[in-house]
């Protein structure tokens, strides 16, 4: 098969040389030896909060390849943490959105997800639950009676509510069994089929959420929606076909092959979920960093990606840990799934996510210069990132989405940052290059306007769209916004506490609000007025203000140089009265040039064209080549400046600290009178702008 491809690849660079071919597939190396437990070494995973684990699985699960089908059984003991007792029990049945057409995620989907449909309309998945039982605990070990428990599906059918016999009593454990059917559907929404292929993941009734005042957190599934589930420990048994590749959650404990067979065993721990894949055409690249087994999945025409994940995954742990502590366990496992299972690329699970291709520029586009990091190494960074945002810090992704993919995707910048520079293009192509700023700031035009980013997941609508751009890019801007204001160390010493505050819980966003306000002392300085300012002295951040502003509103920052008047000096010829009250002098104004005349002086309009209030920093260029910077409050809508000289040029932020501001080009003015108006400047910038937006249009979550 690999020697077939290399000879297309030859004859293909020499009809073809625009085209770029890849056929050098690295050797595959020894095996990493599995590690003996899902946790690292207790130093390294930090203390575990009492309340962390409220759940223990006990799974075994059969695959029928032909069938798509998976049999389960699942013991799980869950214990009550709430104040209060509970009756009954909620469940969520994820793939049951892939049922029909009327589930609520089918209709708002319409059976397409990031550009990928649903092409058989025979390959519908589901999960149908067959039994619900109770055992009793009589102790010491013993179990009595099996109760059958009384269940039904909700109104959708991604939800499911179970019936207890009798109610649980806060800190009492409750252990069910539950026998059910899973069908996986043909993949383009994360998980499914294709050909043998098998993403399995979100396939078995989990729990909801009970919070400590004994609500629960049982949402249905809907196109926007992702997981909100408590941690737990897991022993699993998957029963496949023997030349299958298995990759899952956790480790691999043991393997009986039986015929044509093999029964697996795995283990984790302090995990809220539990996936796995198979393909007998995976081909197994291991390596390890840092004591993590690194293990990727991969077909053969994408094995030449191996270098790329493996390296992007490296600088992710390396920047990573040291922001919001340590890596808890002992394996990663990257799966790149086929072309054929596109749909199952870019999604995240505990110690396991899959990626996507690394783009392939091709002799041409190599030509023209075309470079970037935006492709299939930033799915490896931004999955990986998730075993943080929402793997060790499980927040509902249903009620805060921002909390889970926003913040991750600014600790992605952050890796590229550590990785490759403050000033790390994500893209360039010839001359131009794109920064994770650009991206950014160009990816919210218009559509981050329309909804606030503290939404729950239902409130985004695929027709009127914004999520991407409010919930990934939005987020990213407020939370880089504010660290370039307050300083990198403060901000990353604030998040850093709350990261290890919530580690292995379910913070909120005003969690992680007040860990900032409390981190930066809620009032911080960020530069000083203009002298000739009336109210001179320390511009300061509000930081509750600010993210009450970026978090909970539509404002917006725009910054505009809205005038530089070069004008005469005021003189002080003509008649003033003398102490006495006598009118005197009566000079004439001296003409410019003349000797004692007045001069020229520079005069400064700033003007805060958006809504949202925050200080801003204005560089300003003398005549004589000098450079004064001023920082403004933004208060009031404009601001004035006044200078003994002519003023050259103004831009404000300079520094491109306020990532929120995505419309830049009225932000850089020079002076008329000193060099014209050129006539090129504006519609190139435009047509600049207007490419790059173009260029985004397609990046999404």
């Amino acid at each position: 098969m690999l020697l077939l491809r290399a000879r297309r690849c030859r004859w293909a660079a020499i009809l073809l040389a625009a085209v770029g071919c890849r056929a050098d597939v690295p050797p595959v190396p020894e095996p990493v030896p599995e590690p003996t437990s899902p946790l690292r070494d207790a130093e390294v995973v930090g203390p575990i909060p009492a309340a962390a684990r409220v759940l223990d699985w006990d799974i075994s699960a059969r695959l029928d390849e032909g069938a798509h089908r998976i049999d389960g059984h699942a013991r799980m003991r869950w214990r009550n943490t709430s104040r209060v007792a509970v009756d009954r029990m909620p469940f969520h049945l994820y793939m049951n959105a892939f049922r029909a057409e009327d589930t609520a995620w089918m209709a708002e989907s319409r059976g397409e997800h990031r550009g990928h449909a649903a092409r058989d309309r025979g390959g519908w998945g589901y999960i149908d639950v067959a039994k619900v039982s109770r055992r009793q605990d009589l102790g010491d070990g013993r179990e009595g009676d099996v109760v059958a428990l009384g269940f039904h599906e909700g109104a959708d059918p991604s939800v499911m509510e179970v019936v207890l016999d009798r109610p649980i009593a806060p800190g009492e454990s409750v252990e069910l069994d539950l026998d059910f059917v899973t069908k996986l559907p043909e993949v383009f929404a994360r998980t499914g089929h294709a050909g043998r292929f098998h993403m399995v993941a979100q396939w078995y009734p989990k729990p909801g959420v009970l919070h400590e005042d004994g609500t629960w957190r049982n949402h249905v599934f809907t196109f926007h929606s992702e997981f909100y589930a408590d941690f737990g420990d897991y022993d699993v048994e998957l029963d496949v076909p023997a030349d299958m590749v298995v990759g899952a959650t956790g480790i691999q404990t043991g393997s009986v092959v039986d015929g044509d067979r093999e029964r697996l065993t795995w283990r984790a721990e302090l995990v809220h979920d539990f996936a796995w894949v198979a393909d007998p055409d995976f081909v197994e690249y291991t390596g390890s960093h840092d004591g993590i087994k690194i293990r990727q999945l991969l077909p053969p025409e994408y094995a030449p990606d191996v270098d790329a994940h493996l390296q992007a995954q490296i600088a992710t742990l390396d920047s990573m840990q040291p922001r919001f502590g340590s890596y808890p366990w002992s394996t990663i496992t990257i799966v790149h799934p086929p072309s054929s299972a596109a749909g199952a690329g870019g999604m995240e699970y505990p110690t396991l996510f899959t990626t996507s291709p690394v783009y392939d520029r091709g002799a041409l586009l190599g030509l023209l210069g075309v470079q970037e990091r935006v492709s299939g190494v930033f799915t490896t960074v931004h999955e990986f990132g998730h075993q943080y945002f929402q793997g060790i810090l499980a927040s509902d992704e249903f009620t805060q989405p921002w909390l889970d993919e926003g913040m991750n995707t600014m600790s992605n910048v952050l890796v590229l940052e550590d990785r490759y520079g403050p000033d790390a293009w994500a893209l360039r192509i010839g001359p131009l290059g794109f920064t994770g700023a650009d991206f950014v700031r160009l990816s919210q035009h218009d559509a981050a306007t329309l909804q606030v980013i503290d939404a729950d997941a239902d409130a985004f609508s695929p027709v009127v769209g914004g999520y991407g751009s409010t919930v990934y890019r939005k987020t990213t801007g407020v939370m880089m916004t504010l660290r370039n204001l307050v300083g990198a160390a403060a901000f990353d010493a604030a998040l850093r506490s709350y990261a290890l505050e919530h580690r292995f819980g379910h913070p909120t966003g005003a969690d992680l609000e007040r860990a900032l306000r409390d981190g930066l002392h809620d009032r911080v300085a960020v530069g000083h007025r203009d002298p000739d300012d009336p109210e001179t002295g320390t511009v300061f951040l509000d930081v509750g203000e600010f993210l009450t502003q970026g978090l909970h509103s539509t404002a917006v920052i725009d910054f505009r140089v809205h005038a530089i008047v070069n004008r005469r000096a005021q003189g002080h010829a003509g008649w003033h009265r003398s102490e006495a009250g006598v009118l005197i002098g009566g000079d004439p104004p001296l003409g410019d040039g003349a000797e004692g005349a007045p001069g020229t002086e520079g005069v400064v309009v700033v003007h805060r064209a958006g809504d949202f209030v925050v200080p801003v920093e204005i560089e300003v260029v003398l005549a004589d080549d000098a450079v004064v910077h001023r920082v403004w409050s933004g208060r009031s809508p404009t601001h004035t400046l006044r200078f003994n000289q002519p003023v050259a040029r103004v831009r404000l932020d300079p520094a491109g600290k306020l990532w929120l501001e995505h419309h830049r080009l009225d932000n850089h003015r020079v002076a008329a009178s000193l060099v014209g108006e050129d006539g090129l400047s504006e519609p190139v910038g435009d047509a600049y702008e207007g490419a790059a937006i173009a260029l985004l249009a397609g990046v999404g979550p």
